[in-house]
């Protein structure tokens, strides 16, 4: 009885991918339709547009330069990394799959109108913006994935279903439904309600408004001063049309640019009194820039690489500190989400089972610091004389150079003490060569 009416939870969770109908079915024996739906009053407020013309959307956002600069940076850094299909092994270490159908897509092309990068860097700046970004599988007849549909300008909303999640897709005018296993969700934050993860609009989308409130101000400030520049008094009354004839004087003589410096000379005892107060003490930039610290702090950006450098130097160890951390804290917890969704979604359980993975290469960013680059090459070939772990043609391979035909270009590097049975005594006395077996492998041990 319990399950004939609540349902099985776990037959739920085994349900086979059938795509959802979204569509109202028809009334049937002329019953009325219950039309009541389950969204909240926030939702409603979106989709009828009762927000007002205060709401901060994605374009709007992406006009305040501190939203700009996070998200490109965000985006745009994830983006562009190299994506491929690779598989773990224990005895040849990761080797990349480039057969594999799901390869070409995240590495070359995962759809006819967009390259891999401009693809992912497109879905995760909407990721960055709105929380959620979504691409539709597309599949052969035999179920094998063939394209990545990016779906920019879709209304996607995703809800549960027999124990599994589905996508209402609204595009071009028309609503359809798609199953999980046929779209990829990125989440950019984190996911404490329902399927959707936090929007940052959402979130801190009062910080964002205040930015661009405050530009505007700027903007007014500079083009026609949102305040009086000051006040003209005389002893008595003054007429109207006398006020009006000094007020077309003062603009005439000393309004614009090129008049901003000609000294005031006022007749019959005519008095001036500023009200103008420099942008400093009205706090103008101050709190344009804590409207930029505020952004990147929520973004987790450090300051400095979206171009404030106030209250830091832009040059130093402090500096290349704060940009390691940002590697490694912020942008790791979102390529492991990313590749998270791709794992599931591109590669079955066996596959994923057996170390097959889709893996964002982190270690090209490293080549942009060309001196931290030759040092971690010269660790690995075990230029410390420490044992090496990479071969000489292995990272010649790394910086896209030919291999050397020297047979020990491809052996490990291995330290000899002084003295050992490897050396002559000649080389012992002197001292002046390095060991014969300079290169040496465990092969040759064995044999």
């Amino acid at each position: 009885m319990f399950e004939r009416i609540f349902g099985s939870r776990a037959k739920g969770a085994d349900a086979p991918r059938v795509e959802p109908v979204v569509s109202a079915s028809p009334a049937q024996g002329g019953r009325p339709v219950n039309m009541q739906s389950s969204a909240s009053a926030d939702e409603w407020r979106e989709f009828f547009g009762f927000m007002g013309t205060d709401a901060i959307t994605r374009e709007s956002a992406m006009k305040l330069t501190a939203v700009f600069g996070c998200v490109s940076l965000l985006a745009g850094t994830i983006g562009t990394l190299p994506v491929r299909v690779v598989k773990k092994n224990a005895q040849k270490g990761s080797e990349v799959l480039a057969d594999h159908p799901a390869h070409y897509l995240v590495h070359i092309d995962p759809h006819p109108m967009f390259s891999a990068e401009v693809f992912f860097e497109g879905l995760f700046a909407l990721a960055f913006l709105e929380g959620n970004a979504y691409a539709e599988i597309l599949r052969n007849g035999r179920g094998v994935v063939t394209g990545l549909r990016p779906l920019f300008d879709a209304n996607v909303k995703p809800f549960k279903r027999n124990g599994r999640a589905a996508y209402r897709i609204t595009e071009d005018g028309q609503t359809y439904g798609r199953d999980q296993d046929d779209i990829l969700h990125f989440r950019a934050s984190a996911t404490m309600k329902g399927l959707e993860a936090l929007s940052p609009l959402k979130c801190f989308g009062r910080s964002i408004g205040i930015g661009l409130e405050a530009d505007e101000y700027a903007q007014r400030f500079y083009k026609q001063g949102i305040n009086p520049p000051g006040y003209i008094s005389y002893e008595g009354k003054v007429s109207e049309q006398v006020a009006d004839e000094v007020r077309a004087y003062w603009q005439r003589k000393f309004g614009g640019v090129q008049n901003s410096h000609i000294p005031a000379v006022l007749a019959e005892g005519g008095k001036f009194t500023s009200l103008m107060t420099d942008p400093e003490t009205a706090q103008l930039f101050q709190s344009r820039s804590f409207q930029v610290l505020d952004v990147a702090r929520a973004y987790g950006v450090p300051p400095h690489l979206i171009g404030e450098t106030e209250k830091s130097t832009s040059w130093g160890t402090g500096i290349n500190a704060q940009t390691t951390q940002f590697y490694i804290l912020g942008l790791r917890k979102h390529v492991k989400r990313f590749e998270a969704e791709l794992c599931r979604k591109l590669l079955t359980r066996e596959e994923r089972l057996n170390g097959v993975a889709v893996k964002f290469n982190l270690d090209t960013l490293l080549r942009a610091d060309l001196a931290a680059r030759y040092d971690a090459h010269k660790i690995a070939v075990g230029g410390t004389q420490h044992p090496g772990w990479m071969t000489v043609n292995e990272t010649r391979e790394m910086e896209g150079l030919p291999t050397l035909d020297d047979p020990d270009a491809d052996r490990l590097f291995r330290p000899v003490a002084k003295g050992s049975g490897d050396a002559t005594d000649q080389q012992a006395d002197t001292g002046a060569k390095p060991p014969s077996a300079f290169f040496k492998s465990n092969r040759e041990d064995a044999q």
